[in-house]
C-alpha cells in the first residue's frame, strides 16, 4: 500500500474511533494525514470509500483452519478458537467503529463476516468428520459450530466493550477452559 494511503487510513481510523464516523470530517482526516482533502477524494472517492478501504485493510483473507487439524479434538478446537480470536483482535478497531454507529455500516458488515463465515463452514466440516468417526454426537454439527463460535465472539465482544471489568481470566485460560467445557458437551457417550 502506498504510504500516502496508509497515512490517510491511519488518520481516518484514529479520528473515527475518537470522534465517530459522522463527526470525523475528511478535512480533519486530511490535516492529520498531512495531505490535501482532494487527495482523499482522488484516492478513495468519498468518506464511505475510505471506510471500505479501512475494513479491507483489517479483513484477513479467509484461510481454512481445518488444514491444521491433527485429529486431537482438544488441540484442534483450541487452535480454531485461538486463530479466530486473533483474527477478530486484528480488526477490533473496525468493530469499535461499526458498533459505535451500527446503522451506518449495515453494508460494511458483509465484508466483516467473510472470515467468521468461512470458519463456521470449516467447523461444520470438521464436526461432520468427527461424527462419521463416532467421536461426537451426530446431528448437531451446525449448532456445535454456532455455539463454539458464539463462545469466542462473546469473549471478544466482552473484552472489546468492557475490558477486564467482569471476565478477568487471561485469554489463554479462557480459551482452554471454554474448549474443555465445550468438548464435554459434544463427545459421544
Amino acid at each position: 500500500m502506498r504510504t500516502t494511503n496508509k497515512r490517510i487510513l491511519d488518520a481516518a481510523m484514529n479520528l473515527i474511533i475518537q470522534k465517530g464516523y459522522r463527526a470525523a470530517t475528511t478535512k480533519e482526516i486530511a490535516e492529520k494525514a498531512n495531505v490535501s482533502e482532494a487527495t482523499i477524494f482522488r484516492n478513495f472517492k468519498n468518506k464511505q470509500g475510505l471506510m471500505k478501504a479501512m475494513i479491507e485493510q483489517h479483513t484477513p483473507v479467509p484461510e481454512s483452519v481445518i488444514t491444521k487439524a491433527e485429529g486431537n479434538l482438544y488441540e484442534d478446537l483450541l487452535h480454531f478458537a485461538t486463530t479466530l480470536l486473533q483474527r477478530l483482535e486484528q480488526k477490533k478497531e473496525v468493530f469499535r467503529i461499526c458498533l459505535r454507529e451500527p446503522e451506518l455500516f449495515e453494508d460494511v458488515l458483509q465484508d466483516i463476516v467473510v472470515y467468521p463465515q468461512s470458519v463456521k463452514k470449516d467447523l461444520i466440516v470438521y464436526f461432520k468428520e468427527l461424527t462419521k468417526k463416532n467421536r461426537i454426537s451426530p446431528g448437531s454439527e451446525e449448532a456445535n459450530a454456532d455455539v463454539f463460535m458464539t463462545m469466542i465472539f462473546g469473549y471478544f465482544m466482552h473484552r472489546l466493550q468492557l475490558g477486564k471489568r467482569v471476565i478477568t481470566l487471561s485469554e489463554e485460560t479462557m480459551l482452554k477452559h471454554s474448549t474443555e467445557i465445550f468438548i464435554k458437551g459434544i463427545i459421544s457417550r
